[in-house]
């Protein structure tokens, strides 16, 4: 599993997927919320209106679109996994039913003949589809480098995330026709994937927009105070059940993944988590210092009837009451709070491309 830097990995967990959490963590007597501080007490705010940002304007190339497309003709072969095929993988090795150290690993990209696992693992993944999960019943070569492993017989598990092709499928108009997306030529294909890529580019240009912002306030505003422990504590525990629920996916433990992940042991992922929910903490009491001197509420008609439009975006899969259920209703109003100051703040930034 690659190593990854914590702060990167944290990043990617929004606001939003943080906050809807229950929080079973943390006992409802002990949990403290944005409506129980005074924000003006923790902060001196900068300037925040006009604030300039640099910015390169969206962009999608015809080669960024090609590049996509062959990309797409590639992934997930029907007819399963080839020789020379690159698959990504995560896979437990058990020895007597034991998982053994080293043999544990998610996301790992293999190209199969490449001959870097022992003999049989990438033969036995030969024909499998994305989403298989595959026993290999192999023994470890006597001359193995690892001496207590050399000659032992274990059992990988192995779960097939995704196959790239080495050799893409070819785009055609016939092909086009079987894709599930209302076009039925390579013309419209390219147009309709240019457009994918357009809105996603331009996406990521209002997220960076925004990233700019909130990094320049928070290096300008001056935290006068330490935001209140059980608000960090809280954090820290929203951020423990994502890392659990990530760690579940790949059927691993919390320790075992940022072991793999991150290449770090208990004690420095805790100090890393205290800092990161420490910088959480700060970012929501400095927006809510900008609400409440803008005059900016979020009202539970208005939390009411997002989560309807949450419950439609679903399916109906899922009742109102259901969702609400799932969530911490009190964050996630201050969730759309931020929201409410993130748009003020984007329409009264100053952007430019250079």
């Amino acid at each position: 599993m690659e190593k990854r830097k914590i702060g990167s990995k944290i990043a990617v967990l929004t606001a939003a997927a943080m906050i809807i959490l229950a929080g079973c963590g943390q006992n409802e007597d002990e949990k403290i919320y944005l409506d129980e501080v005074k924000a003006e007490d923790y902060v001196k705010l900068p300037e925040y209106k006009g604030l300039q940002v640099v910015q390169a304007l969206p962009e999608v190339t015809d080669e960024y679109r090609d590049a996509y497309i062959n990309y797409l003709l590639s992934l997930n072969p029907p007819e399963g996994a080839k020789d020379g095929d690159t698959v990504n993988i995560d896979y437990v090795g058990t020895l007597d039913g034991v998982a053994f150290e080293g043999g544990t690993a998610a996301g790992q990209n293999l190209t199969l003949g490449s001959g870097r696992f022992i003999e049989g693992f990438e033969e036995g993944l030969i024909g499998a589809k994305a989403g298989d999960v595959v026993e290999l019943n192999l023994t470890f070569p006597e001359n193995y480098i690892n001496e207590e492993m050399a000659g032992q017989s274990v059992v990988f598990t192995v779960t097939v995330n995704t196959i790239m092709a080495a050799e893409p499928q070819e785009l055609t108009d016939e092909y086009v026709k079987g894709l599930d997306n209302g076009c039925s030529t390579v013309e419209e294909y390219n147009q309709y994937a240019y457009d994918l890529l357009m809105e996603d580019a331009e996406e990521s240009y209002e997220n960076a927009i925004e990233n700019s912002l909130v990094n320049m306030l928070m290096e300008s505003t001056e935290f006068t105070k330490e935001p209140p422990k059980a608000m960090v504590e809280g954090y820290v525990s929203m951020l423990n059940e994502n890392m659990e629920a990530e760690a579940a996916n790949y059927g691993m433990t919390l320790e075992q993944f940022i072991g793999a992940g991150f290449g770090m042991d208990a004690e420095n992922f805790a100090k890393e988590m205290e800092e990161q929910a420490k910088q959480y903490a700060r970012q929501y009491i400095m927006l809510q210092a900008i609400a409440d001197k803008e005059g900016l509420s979020v009202t539970d008609e208005d939390v009411e009837k997002e989560i309807e439009e949450l419950t439609a975006e679903n399916g109906g899969d899922m009742s109102v009451e259901e969702i609400k259920a799932e969530m911490d209703m009190r964050r996630y109003k201050e969730y759309m709070m931020s929201q409410k100051v993130m748009a003020m703040l984007r329409e009264n930034a100053v952007v430019s491309a250079e």
